[in-house]
């Protein structure tokens, strides 16, 4: 998600080059599971793979719901047949080991509160946090060793935000690749010529790559409260260190910065330069001569590579999916306490958080979305959820 929301430049250039893509995407093919239509999408034949459960019997622990889906499961074997598509060997192997394994290993330079008291005092004094909205205790999640889940069981951002059920950092991530990968291939057919497609596709593929780790899921189902690090949500700094950590190419780093905000103006470069600055601090290394930023350490290498702009297009899926989850969220509510009859404490608890776990990892909250506004909607959700959650 980027924290330039509200910025019209970057929100018309998207839209624009939106409309471009989705044209030169209908010329190719894509599996079913990718592209369904609207009416597989209403019918029994998109149900029938999903097993209906018993209210009764819905899982509390959030990881489970997103191991029993076949949308989340197709979505990460997208993420992993499009890091496949990286030629670099070396740079292939380094995705891949990542999205399979998203353990923060930069976490064991930080195994004692002292350690985190001295990396929080370097990011104040480097004006990296805003020492009001996050203490020493928040800075970094807890960490017992190994990544607290694995990439598959991840919600895509926080609990109120884009793709937060189990298993949304999948859908969200391959969104972003299909995305990203029709632009690369709009400019080969518009302009005719390529851009690095390595760089593009690694760096969308590990955006957010330390959100398994950041957003943890809780007893009470929600996920943990993220905390901000360099105006940005802490789970992007924490991603760019891990991706530092793991020796990932400069140019794959900064474009991956990228995500959150294009360098196309001098406050866009700034903002690009604190994430870079504070994930080199964490990592524990010089910004400069790893080549993350210019020799002044003032701003982003120059010229500036097309690679990270594209990468931060390709992140704009949050433009719609976030307001999209509110409203699913709100909608299930109803459908919980008219047909389940959950209390208002339910509502506001584990019952609940289950309930919508399951059903945003099993059709997606996109989905959800999508059947409100058609005729009828509500009525055609409340069937889609009994025919998932048995009353």
């Amino acid at each position: 998600m980027s924290s330039l929301m509200n910025e019209p430049l970057s929100r018309r250039s998207f839209l624009k080059l939106a409309a471009g893509t989705a044209a030169g995407a209908a010329l190719f093919s894509l599996p079913t599971w990718t592209q369904p239509s609207k009416a597989a999408m209403a019918s029994d034949a998109y149900k029938r793979h999903i097993a209906p459960i018993a209210y009764a019997d819905l899982p509390a622990d959030a990881t489970m719901a997103a191991k029993s889906s076949d949308l989340i499961k197709h979505a990460y074997q997208f993420v992993l047949s499009s890091v496949d598509t990286i030629e670099d060997t070396s740079l292939r192997t380094m995705v891949q080991k990542l999205i399979k394994d998203p353990t923060p290993t930069f976490m064991q330079e930080y195994t004692s509160s002292i350690s985190v008291r001295t990396l929080y005092a370097k990011l104040s004094a480097q004006g990296l946090l805003d020492t009001s909205k996050i203490d020493a205790e928040h800075l970094l999640p807890p960490f017992q060793g190994t990544s607290p889940q694995p990439f598959l069981t991840a919600p895509g951002s926080g609990y109120m935000s884009h793709h937060p059920y189990p298993g949304g950092l999948c859908t969200h991530v391959a969104s972003n690749l299909h995305i990203t990968r029709y632009i690369c291939q709009t400019y080969e057919e518009v302009f005719g010529y390529s851009v690095h497609k390595d760089v593009a596709i690694a760096a969308q593929a590990l955006h957010d790559i330390e959100k398994p780790f950041v957003f943890q899921w809780q007893k009470d189902g929600a996920s943990l409260k993220e905390y901000p690090i360099a105006g940005q949500g802490g789970h992007h700094v924490i991603s760019l260190a891990e991706s530092i950590y793991r020796h990932v190419p400069a140019d794959v780093v900064v474009a991956q910065a990228c995500a959150h905000g294009a360098p196309s103006n001098k406050k866009g470069e700034e903002d690009v330069v604190a994430w870079l600055h504070a994930a080199a601090i964490i990592a524990g290394v010089d910004p400069v001569q790893y080549g993350l930023l210019r020799s002044d350490g003032d701003g982003l290498p120059s010229p500036h590579h097309q690679e990270g702009y594209l990468v931060h297009l390709g992140d704009h899926d949050f433009v719609l999916t976030a307001p999209a989850a509110v409203k699913t969220i709100a909608v299930l509510k109803k459908i919980g306490a008219q047909d389940y009859g959950m209390s208002q404490s339910d509502l506001n608890g584990a019952k609940y958080n289950a309930f919508r776990n399951y059903v945003g990892a099993q059709y997606g909250f996109m989905y959800i979305n999508y059947l409100e506004a058609e005729p009828n909607g509500y009525e055609l959700i409340r069937d889609a959820v009994h025919t998932l959650i048995l009353k």
